[in-house]
């Protein structure tokens, strides 16, 4: 398959100086004539954040893993949900799944540049194929304290849910709300991550994002912050 994906998680500042654990988990994957990227990101205020965004990587994974590519997509989010309530009581028998709540974004494609995307809580989704698209919800766009995460939603309708077919020099990203939320320019961001990842390697891809995330731009930032970029290079 001609598909690069690339993946970065740093600490955030106020993590480091609370000597707490990094809240986010990152995941990629390629096998057969299948890919898979998730970025998830803990809710920091929850004492098993951290627990509960690794096993979510753990689960879709799984879940993606164990299905046909045309799984629907109700039946897929059911599976990755019981996936990872299952991971949760094997590690912590006696825990409240509010304790370990997780936002989840992943990206699955094919051989064929076939791809579907889902998005739970916090974070973005950009995409560029004929046109640039995103799927992106900030929490201060719902009512009252609603939440949506793993470990608080149940509901199918929580999911955002976008179907692409990837062509040459499409390009994915999904990223925590550390950075999405610091975006002016979604658009021009995008751009810039096409040009530059589509001559770069996995491993200097990686070493180029831990290092911007390290060194952050915007003044006072203080949240975890990961990214995973897809680039089809399929001629």
């Amino acid at each position: 398959m001609n598909v690069d994906t690339f993946t970065a998680s740093v600490q955030g500042p106020k993590n480091m100086r609370e000597g707490k654990k990094n809240q986010d988990a990152i995941l990629k994957r390629v096998w057969k004539s299948e890919w898979l990227v998730v970025v998830c990101d803990g809710m920091g205020s929850k004492p098993y954040a951290s627990i509960g965004s690794y096993l979510a990587c753990q689960a879709v994974y799984n879940a993606v893993h164990s299905s046909n590519f045309d799984i629907p997509e109700k039946e897929l989010v059911k599976k990755l949900y019981q996936n990872w309530l299952s991971y949760l009581q094997k590690i912590r028998p006696k825990i409240k799944t509010k304790d370990a709540a997780t936002t989840c974004l992943f990206a699955w494609g094919d051989h064929s540049g076939k791809t579907r995307l889902l998005q739970l809580g916090d974070g973005a989704i950009f995409y560029q194929d004929n046109t640039f698209g995103s799927i992106h919800k900030k929490s201060d766009e719902m009512f009252g304290n609603e939440t949506t995460a793993l470990g608080y939603s149940t509901q199918w309708s929580d999911w955002q849910y976008q179907e692409l077919c990837l062509k040459a020099g499409s390009a994915i990203i999904l990223m925590s709300d550390g950075i999405s939320d610091d975006l002016d320019n979604p658009e021009e961001f995008m751009r810039f991550i096409q040009a530059k990842f589509s001559k770069t390697s996995p491993h200097q891809g990686k070493k180029y994002l831990t290092n911007e995330l390290n060194h952050w731009q915007t003044p006072h930032h203080s949240d975890d912050k990961s990214i995973g970029i897809i680039i089809w290079n399929k001629k």
